[in-house]
């Protein structure tokens, strides 16, 4: 008799991975017209027709997916949940929410989720260092499958879908040396947890024969007026620049200088990281780091639906961040 193709057999034959592969099955947008073709040839060619009993094996009759956010003020978060819960609707699913804020939460709504028997779990990890992360085995005992968004756990092996967070820190770096600016300091929220925002930091200042000092890495709370006042103590050493890891903390930064006084981008320039809707209405259209969350929230649905249906463990997903140049950097 002879066997059966599966969605790893059209992907290879395709030359292309099963996310994407399963994106085409699916009818779902962010392939382009080219990988379409050779999965749809592949499918013709291989008689594939996708294994409903085994999707039926796979998917509960719940229907629900958990999504796991730590906040949800900053408008990253925001932006996350709500492209999370359109795509997982898409499939046919149903979206509950977790807001996180701490480990104690964590493992809360991680029972929750088991007691709901959801069908998975999308995680996006909380802001701050976590040792103990054995709550996730919960999930793996009640055969839950999951995988991180936007950021991950070292203390796992799961699948994630995140940005090249390093890359964004470094190409903001550089673009800011490369107009003179030298006095660079860099705002993040937990120095463990940020560390690849650091690195990229470190690495261009490297790159152009500077010093990283740790003096000029500063660590702050996610609550707004917290960034504010530690903002007002950084300003008092008149740096050329400070550089954050989120729009939301460079917003705190905008307002601390307007309240001291200081003209952006002419005294400081400013930098965010995400690009979410902050940084177009501040008061000064913001200098950032572009992450392309709505496609990172596509591929989590997408992967996650694959080891529902399939069985299929997707592979890890580094996307690529661009830098979008506004109005808080001076030229």
């Amino acid at each position: 008799m002879e066997k059966r193709a599966t969605i790893k057999d059209v992907a290879r034959l395709a030359g292309v991975s099963i996310s994407t592969a399963s994106l085409v099955i699916n009818g779902k947008e962010g392939v382009t017209d080219k990988r379409r073709k050779m999965v749809m040839d592949a499918v013709e060619a291989l008689s594939y027709q996708p294994d409903n009993a085994a999707r039926n094996l796979r998917t509960s009759e719940t229907k629900m997916i958990g999504l796991l956010i730590p906040d949800v003020r900053n408008s990253f978060y925001g932006e996350i949940t709500e492209y999370i819960r359109r795509e997982v609707e898409s499939y046919g699913f149903f979206l509950i929410i977790g807001i996180t804020g701490n480990s104690a939460n964590e493992k809360k709504y991680i029972s929750e989720f088991i007691s709901r028997k959801v069908d998975g779990v999308i995680w996006v990890p909380q802001l701050t260092y976590v040792k103990d992360v054995k709550h996730m085995k919960k999930l793996d005992a009640y055969h839950i499958p999951y995988l991180f968004l936007a950021a991950e756990y070292e203390q796992s092996n799961a699948p994630f879908v995140m940005c090249n967070l390093k890359r964004g820190a470094y190409l903001m770096t550089r673009y800011l040396l490369e107009r003179d600016i030298r006095d660079i300091r860099l705002l993040v929220g937990d120095k463990r947890v940020d560390a690849t925002y650091i690195s990229g930091y470190r690495k261009a200042l490297e790159d152009e024969n500077m010093e990283f000092a740790e003096g000029k890495v500063y660590e702050s709370s996610y609550h707004f007026e917290d960034v504010q006042k530690l903002a007002m103590e950084i300003l008092k050493d008149k740096p050329e620049a400070i550089m954050t890891n989120s729009d939301f903390t460079a917003c705190a930064v905008l307002q601390a200088a307007q309240m001291k006084g200081v003209s952006i981008p002419g005294e400081l320039s400013v930098c965010g990281y995400d690009d979410v809707i902050y940084a177009t209405i501040s008061q000064i259209p913001l200098t950032t780091v572009r992450q392309p969350i709505e496609r990172m929230c596509k591929m989590a649905v997408n992967n996650l639906m694959n080891l529902l249906r399939y069985g299929v463990m997707p592979d890890s997903v580094i996307l690529e961040p661009t830098l979008v140049i506004r109005d808080t950097v001076r030229r």
